[in-house]
């Protein structure tokens, strides 16, 4: 091989060396680990926890920026955010670059639920408390605000429909009569409401 041919190889090899890498940078990735897609909350505010692969880009949630925590190849972040009661949507977005030249952007999208605990109670529609009726037996209503609750009246089960309307029937003895209407739910105290009738036989 002569010189001349070594030499043009060394000089093409020196070359492409010389060349900057252009398009060589790693894609930039997004993660998100709480909260989960689909969750469902009881409480308010919520912490988004999650990652993204490089420690210069920048991060937003909810179009707010975040302050990322940063290592040699990565970058977490952490935030809380409140919720309002129903779906919420969780916006994360991280890019490259400055304002008004971002590039690389990508974009998280995390849906979760704020379902507001109401305390257990108890309304009572019919019949109305200190009552004189004359016919027996009697239909006792009313609703009780979670739905999911059980509803036992004078110690018989009440039927509960989905939107936590009840009744049961309760038969009386003549003169005065209490109904006690007692709500309960698993793992929380029961709710417990009162009411007399006077039961008079009509003649």
């Amino acid at each position: 091989m002569s010189k001349k041919v070594v030499m043009l190889g060394a000089l093409l090899v020196m070359s492409l060396l010389a060349i900057p890498l252009v398009g060589c940078a790693k894609p930039l990735t997004l993660g998100v680990y709480e909260p989960q897609d689909g969750a469902t909350f009881t409480a308010s505010p919520v912490e988004v926890r999650g990652y993204v692969s490089d420690p210069k880009a920048t991060v937003w949630v909810n179009d707010y920026e975040v302050v990322l925590t940063k290592y040699p190849k990565t970058a977490v972040f952490t935030t809380t955010i409140d919720l309002s009661e129903g779906e919420n949507t969780i916006k994360v977005t991280a890019a490259r670059g400055k304002p008004d030249k971002w590039k690389d952007v990508i974009e998280r999208t995390v849906i979760v639920t704020y379902s507001v605990e109401k305390p257990l109670a108890i309304e009572l529609s019919s019949p109305e408390d200190k009552a004189e009726l004359t016919e027996s037996p009697v239909t006792v209503s009313g609703k009780v605000s979670n739905p999911t609750a059980k509803v036992n009246i004078n110690e018989v089960e009440a039927e509960v429909t989905e939107d936590g309307t009840f009744s049961a029937t309760v038969e009386l003895i003549e003169g005065e009569n209490a109904i006690e209407i007692v709500a309960t739910v698993e793992g929380k105290e029961p709710v417990a409401q009162t009411i007399t009738v006077t039961y008079k036989p009509s003649q």
